[in-house]
């Protein structure tokens, strides 16, 4: 099961999943989760999770730690605990703002937050004085700490202004790169370079994970591939499949 809520004032979802006790295999995505049988035997261990990239990075508490899950650029098996997981997911550009580190030393890896941050913020509480082991603990600790960080940061739009350009979810037109770097009135060098601090990885492929991400929630709403595919501008559906293949092989 999963469940999500969310949070405006820290430009983030606050998110549950519980593992099914059939044992199911639960892929992750970016506002939803679907549950594909696994077997008789996955309820005595946790099934891998396959977490598909969305251009955004989490806070997870797992066994009574908070990690960061960093932007992936492709997706991955994360083998989670028995336990129901809870993680905030924020929005793309935003937490390496608030962890004042580059996204790309983060990306396509998990790290202890207390590694990341070192003793930056000694005023945040620990996991453990949180109460995690319950979901309600865990999503308290979450909070408190996103709103400590919140607080304390001055974020830059830029980030956030860019990701909302180059996604066609928006509800502004979609621009190119090229497009996003004139009116940001960058080079494509600098663009690049500000969008792997910011993302952890180019507007390019930020821009491919964005618009498969659209036409993947176009067809979970029941498009045809072919339509889905049109939607959000790809030439046609083998194009969204070339995309799909290198994004989840």
């Amino acid at each position: 099961m999963y469940r999500e809520t969310r949070i405006p004032r820290l430009r983030a979802s606050l998110w549950v999943s519980v593992p099914d006790k059939a044992g199911f295999l639960v892929e992750a995505g970016d506002s939803d989760r679907r549950n594909l049988a696994f077997g008789p035997d996955a309820a005595r261990s946790p099934a891998p999770s396959l977490i598909v990239p969305d251009g955004c990075m989490d806070l997870i508490v797992i066994d009574s730690q908070i990690l960061i899950a960093g932007a992936d650029s492709t997706a991955r098996m994360f083998h989670g605990s028995a336990s129901p997981t809870v993680g905030l997911r924020f929005d793309s550009g935003v937490l390496p703002q608030l962890l004042t580190t580059s996204a790309g030393e983060l990306a396509d890896q998990v790290t202890p937050l207390n590694s990341a941050i070192g003793g930056r913020h000694s005023a945040m509480r620990s996991v453990g004085e949180g109460g995690a082991a319950s979901v309600t603990g865990a999503a308290r600790v979450l909070l408190d700490t996103a709103g400590v960080l919140t607080d304390r940061a001055a974020l830059d739009p830029r980030p956030m202004a860019l990701a909302r350009a180059l996604d066609v979810r928006s509800s502004s037109p979609t621009q190119t790169v090229t497009e996003a770097a004139a009116e940001f009135a960058y080079s494509p060098r600098q663009l690049r370079r500000l969008s792997a601090e910011w993302f952890g990885y180019g507007p390019k492929h930020l821009a491919k994970i964005l618009r498969w991400q659209a036409a993947r929630d176009l067809i979970e709403s029941g498009r045809s591939r072919t339509a889905a595919a049109a939607e959000v501008g790809y030439a046609d559906a083998a194009h969204l499949r070339r995309d799909e293949r290198s994004l989840i092989g």
